[in-house]
């Protein structure tokens, strides 16, 4: 597939970055990376109905396009936007005709008139409802051996994670704007100096860096979003308000939703406080990759402007991070939980079993953090008569063993394998049951990291722990839980991290204190 032309406008991004020319090259470039330009073709192939689905700005009706020749070649039938119809008699009625005549299809819809439209073909054939629903649900799995057999395919782009670094769209992506950029006459002083520096492996690598820290929440971006954020924070710097304004800056600032997401990891959140008085200070003057500052937060200009001060601070440590060679160092002052929680994804298939226990015993620190345990799940109980507080107390006479217990975590079915998915959360539940069931998602996970890691239970936020309280109760309800051996009762006192154990032998109790 040749990419269309360029065809620059001169136009300037707002602060939601709007792309100031047309994105058509760019949006060829995703569709040549994207596992979706096989996907499809296989399913037409096989003679599938498909509906793509998604927000919008995801790219459906482009997609479609770039796919216009194997389209044709299978003579599927082809809606590339059926977003705007107050009715869907008509293209229910050439779904229903391409169903029964083993015709393949591919409808471009957003994700409520998709709801709608499902409403609708209910009211009017219940096995094609029923095999949309079917196709829906499975299409992320626990079970990635389901084998699709029914004429339907759903493929929901809400469940793409274009910012996955191991797909490189967005490197690939990031390399093409700058070259289209480059290829601009008469660019501003600000423009070029964006596309010296973001062309420098080092900067380019720290900048990219930044989409992979958000590209951990596991949110949905659209491709408009991507291409906004590109657009606005390389050439925010040709518009009045941000006139001469530098990338480091620009790229945290901005109301494009990718770019607001970015903002949270920001430097200037980075506390190392000898940095920052060398940075105040103007004393760092090695290790600069393009050139050295020549105006400091500490310069004479700003006595009477403290404001003023403090904003040329911010230009300077954002510039560092992305400018110095020691720059990784503010970079290894972001959240370990972070990192920490991605690495439980990407090491979850060969790490299952130790994975699983580490859950376990976070839980269980949850309810007493110097408890170690990690064999077995206890069932605890809390009583307060102030829901505002942790409860000061947890007890437990029972428990579940971590090997009667299962993790799971999503992913695309087989037919959809290689689609740029990154999984959002785990399942803990009993082996061979679907209830009841502990979702794990990603705040969830840190609070347990952060837990693991000495973080006071009484400054958590309460609902995680009422989830697992909840979680426990029905474990024990549903007759998953054991006694503890020799009929032991754990007594735990959570403000101290200690507790008290009672049990009975020999038909005496015995006490001890940990």
């Amino acid at each position: 597939m040749t990419a269309c032309p360029i065809r620059y406008q001169r136009q300037v991004p707002d602060r939601k970055g709007k792309i100031f020319y047309t994105s058509i090259t760019s949006l060829s470039h995703i569709s040549k990376t994207s596992r979706l330009e096989s996907i499809i073709p296989e399913m037409l192939d096989k003679g599938k109905i498909i509906f793509l689905t998604g927000n919008p700005g995801d790219g459906k009706t482009f997609i479609i396009k770039a796919l216009d020749g194997v389209i044709k070649h299978h003579n599927a039938f082809v809606e590339t936007d059926a977003n705007n119809q107050s009715a869907y008699d008509d293209l229910i009625n050439n779904i229903i005709s391409c169903y029964d005549e083993g015709r393949p299809a591919i409808i471009a819809i957003n994700e409520y008139p998709f709801l709608q439209l499902r409403k609708q073909m209910k009211e009017t054939s219940t096995i094609i409802f029923d095999e949309i629903i079917v196709a829906k649900k499975n299409a992320i799995t626990y079970d990635t051996s389901f084998d699709l057999k029914n004429r339907i395919v759903v493929i929901d782009l809400n469940e793409r994670n274009l910012l996955d670094p191991d797909n490189h769209i967005i490197s690939t992506l990031f390399d093409r704007f700058i070259e289209l950029l480059s290829s601009q006459s008469n660019p501003s002083k600000a423009l070029s100096y964006n596309l010296k520096a973001l062309s420098i492996p080092e900067i380019k690598d720290q900048v990219l860096s930044l989409f992979q820290l958000v590209a951990t929440e596991c949110e949905h971006f659209a491709v408009r979003d991507i291409l906004g954020a590109f657009s606005f924070f390389l050439t925010a710097c040709e518009t009045d308000d941000y006139e001469n304004e530098r990338y480091y800056s620009t790229i945290f600032t901005g109301d494009n939703i990718l770019l607001k997401a970015i903002q949270q990891f920001d430097p200037i959140y980075l506390s190392l406080p000898e940095l920052d008085e060398k940075l105040w200070n103007g004393e760092i003057s090695l290790g600069w990759i393009i050139e050295t500052p020549t105006q400091w937060p500490c310069s004479n200009e700003f006595d009477d402007s403290p404001e003023e001060a403090l904003a040329c601070f911010k230009e300077i440590k954002r510039r560092y991070y992305f400018e110095n060679v020691k720059g990784l160092e503010l970079v290894r002052l972001q959240p370990s939980e972070i990192n920490e929680c991605a690495r439980l994804f990407t090491s979850y298939d060969t790490q299952k079993k130790k994975t699983k226990e580490r859950f376990v015993r976070a839980i269980n620190k949850l309810f007493l953090p110097s408890l170690d345990d990690k064999h077995k799940l206890h069932i605890w109980t809390t009583h307060r008569y102030d829901i505002s507080i942790s409860a000061p107390v947890a007890v437990s006479s029972k428990a579940v063993y971590s090997s009667e217990l299962e993790l799971l975590m999503p992913r695309p079915a087989d037919w959809l394998k290689g689609l740029e998915y990154l999984p959002d959360h785990f399942i803990l539940r009993p082996k061979n049951a679907t209830s009841p069931s502990l979702r794990l998602d990603i705040d969830f996970i840190r609070t347990l990291i952060a837990v693991e890691n000495g973080y006071p239970i009484n400054l958590l936020a309460s609902h995680f722990e009422q989830a697992a309280s909840r979680f426990l109760r029905e474990l024990d309800s549903k007759g998953f839980s054991e006694e503890n051996d020799d009929g032991e009762i754990i007594i735990a006192d959570r403000s101290q991290s200690s507790c008290f154990k009672m049990n009975i032998q020999d038909d005496k109790y015995g006490f001890s204190e940990d």
